[in-house]
């Protein structure tokens, strides 16, 4: 592997801004409100943090990846904003004791190598009656078979494993349980769209740093391999009635209040 950080690798830059709804629609879930001091963990290039800004919150958000903390910075000035980024893991969070209302984080704290240590900062750096509200890919999901796939081609994706246990309720709840007094899980789906299932696979080993990870240096056997299975799942889980691709994801989005 090339990076340090598997995030690190592809260009997450084109392919994030897809999901954006699925940020929208946490904010509205929870609700973020006007003034409510929010944390975005696990940031990326700025989804969660951008959507509680736009609900006037005032926001601060955090990632290890300092190309991503880049581009959303770039994308923060484009849209008028002002939000305070730093650079730093979701187990190691710069920030005291209860500063925070609201903590978001959006296929990103699912993706830390420590859990334990990550549930528990986010935990820490809310006030009492604070939320966080996060989303992991659900079991069964394509995108969880995606990452099984690349996973397999690649052992070394540890985090990616990590990031799929995130996908089993049992699991969440036994790792959020301990820091927060309710924990809420409410399945959702995300629609993922393309001109062909050939377009879409092609998107995803350009920009989708697993899957361009898996392809990276792959023999050619190899590639003819993950070529086959990850096509095979998109057509499998093609629902475009016309010639394109339409993906139905479903995702858990995770919503804990501490007491």
């Amino acid at each position: 592997m090339t990076s340090n950080n598997v995030w690190e690798a592809g260009n997450f830059a084109r392919i994030a801004p897809g999901a954006l709804i699925v940020s929208e629609v946490l904010c509205d879930a929870i609700p973020v409100y006007a003034g409510d001091a929010v944390l975005d963990i696990g940031c990326g290039t700025g989804n969660a943090a951008l959507a509680a800004a736009r609900r006037r919150a005032i926001v601060a958000a955090v990632d290890p990846v300092e190309l991503l903390l880049t581009q959303a910075r770039e994308r923060t000035r484009f849209e008028g904003f002002e939000i305070d980024y730093r650079h730093a893991p979701a187990e190691a969070l710069p920030f005291a004791d209860a500063s925070f209302d609201i903590a978001l984080s959006t296929f990103g704290l699912i993706f830390s190598d420590h859990p334990v240590q990550a549930v528990q900062e986010a935990a820490r750096v809310l006030r009492p009656g604070g939320v966080v509200g996060l989303t992991s890919w659900a079991a069964k999901s394509t995108t969880f078979k995606i990452f099984e796939i690349c996973a397999a081609a690649r052992p070394e994706l540890r985090s990616i494993e990590v990031g799929r246990q995130w996908g089993n309720e049992n699991f969440a709840v036994e790792h959020l349980s301990p820091s927060f007094a309710s924990v809420q899980i409410t399945p959702r789906m995300f629609y993922p769209r393309a001109m062909s299932v050939e377009l879409w696979l092609a998107g995803m080993k350009q920009f989708l740093a697993p899957v361009y990870l898996a392809y990276e240096g792959a023999s050619p056997a190899l590639v003819a391999d993950l070529d086959t299975r990850l096509l095979a799942l998109g057509h499998a889980g093609n629902h475009c009635p016309k010639p394109g691709f339409f993906g139905k994801v479903e995702y858990l989005e995770i919503v804990c209040r501490k007491a």
